[in-house]
């Protein structure tokens, strides 16, 4: 049974068509998104900035040159200027010429439609949503990313977390659909995808609050890992970028390739997504990040 409070009404806010809208124009009409076609990954930034600063009035462009081409975040601003940051990001880039919609124009639709609900609540702290740019190979896990540029310039704040939106959009309730990095974690996880994850480090507890959220406050089914980066696909996302500079990060994800299986590759596409899950997944962060404004 899904679970309201006050701020339901806040739910409505959060616009299927909308999120399929947004994931349709970075896949389709955006097209290659990767390093190699800065002019592409300029029509994105601006399409998100646009799209950003209607709810908030603080969307500006990170910019920066990486081998002789300018690159951008989109940082979006709600809430006073504190100096304790709460940060929500999802990358734009894609992988080579595909058209990504999961991998991860999903995560920035979740990111935009998020921005809808954090512009309409008093906030006591700084609240970020950033759009990175540079996820994906060759420049993934290297000081080139635009999640790792962003890191950077955090130097005089305090991060009290940072959440990654890294596809969230591809459920599937077929038996024996969801893999794993190992057999033994079949035991304690469906065999359906048809869950999101929130993925924390090892020795961290900043995963299961925002589980707790997403089962309380939606019917999509929530679990979460905490894992060391060596296990495969744990630090797979923008959250690396933060724990490489020491500040708390988690991911929300549909788990990738042990589910998604044209992670990618061609036929990853709008078509494919569930953006009712995906509405739900993005409400269930709203109300953690209200939880966790509200803490001194």
């Amino acid at each position: 049974m899904l679970i309201t409070n006050k701020n339901e009404s806040h739910r409505s806010l959060i616009n299927q068509n909308d999120l399929k809208e947004t994931v349709i124009f970075l896949s389709e009409k955006v097209l290659p998104r990767d390093s190699q076609h800065p002019e592409n990954l300029d029509i994105a930034a601006e399409f998100i900035k646009q799209k950003l600063s209607m709810s908030s009035a603080s969307a500006i462009f990170q910019s920066y040159a990486v081998n002789g081409n300018n690159y951008k975040n989109v940082i979006a601003s709600f809430g006073p200027d504190t100096k304790e940051v709460i940060v929500i990001g999802a990358h734009y880039d894609a992988f080579s010429t595909h058209a990504a919609a999961d991998d991860n124009a999903s995560g920035v639709a979740g990111l935009i439609e998020l921005g809808k609900l954090l512009g309409k609540v008093q906030l006591k702290h700084r609240i970020l949503l950033v759009a990175y740019t540079l996820e994906e190979p060759p420049y993934y896990a290297t000081e080139h990313m635009g999640s790792f540029i962003h890191a950077a310039s955090l130097k005089d704040n305090k991060v009290r977390l940072m959440i990654s939106l890294e596809m969230i959009g591809f459920f599937t309730d077929s038996p024996g659909s969801q893999s794993f990095p190992m057999p033994l974690l079949s035991l304690f996880y469906p065999d359906s995808g048809d869950f999101i994850a929130v993925v924390d480090s090892f020795l961290s507890n900043e995963a299961a609050p925002l589980k707790a959220s997403i089962n309380k406050y939606t019917d999509v089914q929530a679990y979460s890992i905490n894992a060391p980066r060596w296990v495969l696909g744990i630090d797979y996302s923008d959250h690396r970028s933060y724990w490489s500079h020491g500040y708390p990060a988690i991911m929300v994800t549909d788990t990738s390739f042990y589910r998604n299986h044209q992670y990618h590759q061609e036929q990853d596409t709008y078509e494919r997504l569930n953006y009712k899950k995906m509405a739900e997944v993005v409400y269930g962060v709203f109300q953690y990040i209200q939880v966790l404004d509200a803490k001194e």
